[in-house]
This record gives structure tokens, sequence and C-alpha cells, in this order.
């Protein structure tokens, strides 16, 4: 048995359920236990028992609950349940009628979410075995092709271009398989979406994608894609969308701000005791939709880059998460070690960016044998460092 696809439809057959759940429980890279399941079973059907059950609890924080079939490679690559199925919503809330391809689908997983959201769904993809995973995985029909050479015709579809190659992960726009042209060939008239990986904006280095809507999704408060929307699938220029289990998804949309159109407020003058700081969104930086915030919010900012909002109420905005605002001082360690110890300090988380403090080594330092647990942010402003403590709400 040399076809893999062979292989990989013998390992599902109810006659390997042993195999799948001994490779399940065994570890990989243990010789001797990968050596004891090949003395009952076929080498070939061991290896990819073994490629399952990895690719399985890589997929079990994405896909909870669900049993895929997957290779590893074909798991990191596949989009998450929260963002597969927020995809697929707007697919099927645009009426579309049709097959929508799944170009590049591998796994599956948008495959998947798209056919539960009721509709007609053909996967496509060069690898073999990644097209009849994602059959098995979706229940779809699907074909093994080189997506570039395929006529798209009229259909609507969702593209996902390889994020990897021999080199690893790439995150710019020209790097991306099928590239560039394929993209912009595909985008022209007709209605889809574009899976990004979620570093790719407008004006960046190694060009831009085609026009339409960029979307940037952060999961469980986790940057996972971007998503550019065409043709009658594109609602604005730009947009973040925040997804978390259990709760319907909060989406910002609107144009790009530049920063001078974010309100500000002055650490130095205007702090006080009572107010207070929330941390934003990944998304929402990423779309450059911090000041839409603000004015949705009422919230300022103390700084560009800083990623904070502050403000007198606290905010139950979803892309935000609040935090009582204790004290700003300039970031000396002695002087916020002695501050926190006359406040009760127990344990001090340290939230940092840009390197201006390491995290691990100040928590440590910090943290004393009071009840009181801090939060504490520090950031720089220009050429100063400042410490921002503060209590979780």
């Amino acid at each position: 048995m040399s076809d893999p696809v062979q292989i990989w439809s013998a390992l599902l057959e109810p006659g390997q359920d042993d195999l799948r759940g001994a490779a399940a429980d065994a570890d990989p890279s243990d010789v001797s236990a990968v050596a004891r399941l090949r003395k009952k079973h076929p080498a070939e059907l061991v290896h990819a028992a073994l490629l399952l059950a990895t690719a399985r609890r890589k997929l079990a924080r994405k896909w909870p609950g669900r049993e895929l079939v997957a290779d590893p490679e074909g798991a990191e690559m596949a989009s998450g349940v929260l963002a597969a199925a927020h995809k697929a919503r707007r697919f099927a809330e645009a009426g579309i009628e049709g097959p929508v391809l799944d170009l590049c689908c591998g796994i599956g997983a948008d495959a998947v979410a798209l056919v539960e959201a009721g509709l007609s769904v053909e996967a496509i993809d060069r690898d073999p075995v990644r097209a009849w995973m994602a059959g098995v995985n979706a229940g779809c029909p699907t074909r093994t092709a080189d997506v570039t050479e395929i006529d798209l015709g009229g259909h609507a579809f969702h593209l996902d271009p390889s994020r990897r190659d021999d080199k690893g992960r790439r995150i710019r726009y020209d790097l991306l398989t099928p590239g560039p042209e394929f993209i912009e060939r595909a985008c022209a008239g007709r209605t889809g979406a574009v899976k990004l990986p979620p570093g790719i904006g407008r004006g960046g280095e190694g060009g831009e994608p085609p026009e339409g809507e960029l979307e940037y999704i952060s999961e469980r408060g986790s940057m996972t894609q971007a998503v550019l929307w065409t043709g009658g699938l594109a609602r604005s220029s730009v947009s973040a969308t925040r997804l978390v289990h259990s709760e319907p998804a909060a989406t910002i949309s609107g144009e790009p701000e530049a920063a001078y159109d974010i309100p500000f407020v002055d650490l130095d003058s205007e702090v006080e005791e009572h107010m207070w700081v929330h941390t934003v969104d990944a998304s929402v930086e990423r779309a450059a939709l911090l000041a839409s915030l603000c004015v949705r919010t009422g919230l300022s900012m103390p700084h560009p880059q800083t990623g904070l909002l502050i403000g007198d109420d606290r905010s139950g905005d979803p892309f935000l998460t609040p935090f009582r605002l204790r004290a700003v001082m300039p970031w000396r360690r002695s002087k916020v070690k002695a501050w926190l110890a006359g406040h009760g300090v127990g344990l001090v988380e340290v939230k940092t960016r840009g390197k201006a403090a390491d995290p691990d080594v100040e928590q440590k330092a910090l943290r004393g044998k009071g009840d009181t647990p801090f939060v504490v942010f520090v950031l720089r402003f220009d050429q100063a460092v400042k410490a921002l403590i503060c209590e979780r709400d």
C-alpha cells in the first residue's frame, strides 16, 4: 500500500480503532513505543496514525470536541473554528448561490464551516492527501488541482495561500503561494475572501492586497488572521473583529485614522486615582481603528504606542480590558517597589512593550508578602519610561 490517500483511508477504517487509540496515547519520540506499534501494525499505518494523533493535539484548542482528519502541518495552517464560522456566516448572509470554491483548502477547516453554514462547497488543493482530508472533514466534493490553472468562472471563493516554505512562516504579501498575480486575478470582479497573515496591511513591505475590506481577526485575544473581502462580501474599508467562545462576535469598522486623530490625555497633569486604564484588543490596533474606538467609548490615549485607553469610567466595550489606575511614576524599580510595598502588594504582573523592561525579572523583584495583586504597565513615552500601577477589575 504505497498510495498516501489509500494509507490514510485505511487508517480510518473501523478495524484500525485500536491503532488510532494506541497512537493517541504514544509519544512519537519514544522509539520503543513506536517499535511496539510496528510489531502489531504495518509501518505506514503506524506513521499515519502518529501524524493524526499529533495533528489532533494541535487542533484540540482550535476545534474543541471535533476529531478532524489532519496531518500536523495541515493542523497548524488550518483556521480555528471561531474564525472559520465567522467567515462562513458572512458568506451565508450574502445569499451566495452556487458552490463556493475553497481554494488551497488544506485539511478543509474553512470548508467545514462553510458547509455547516448551509453553503454548497467544492474544496480544491494540489496535495491529493489534503484534498481527500477536506472531503472527509467537510463532506463536500473535492478536486486535486493547482488552483492557478483552473477556471474560476464566476464562483464565489475562499482562498488560503500558503504562508510557509522551507524557511518557515512568511508574512510578506509577495511571498505567499500562490502569489499576488493569482490573488489579484482571482479577486478581479469576483466575490470572495482571501485569508492573509495578520501582519499584512496597506502600504507595507512586499506589496499590498487588492482593493477590498481588510478584516483583522483575533481569537481569544490573539491575532490569528486577516481576511481580504472582495465584491459583494466587502462592507467597509477596514474592520477589526474579536472572537471568543460563548460570546457574540464584536466588530468595529471604518476608515483607518492617523495618530493625530486620536484624543490624548496628559499623564503628567491629568491623571487622577479614580481613573481607569484599558488594554485594547490587538485587532483594533492592527486595523488602525483606535480613534474610532475612542469616539465610541469616550476614552483617550496616553500615547500612540502604548495600546492603552484611559478615562474616568470603566468601559464595558468588548474590545477593552479594564484596570483601576492607582499611580503613575517614572519607571525606577526601587520607587515602584516602595509604592507597592506601602500598599500591601502580593503578586505582581508586569506588562510592557518594546523591551522597556523584562517582565519575568521585574515580576519577581516587585512582588511582596501582602494580599493585594497589582498590574504594572512599564511603557515608553517617547524618551521617558513610565510605570502605570493598576489593580485588576
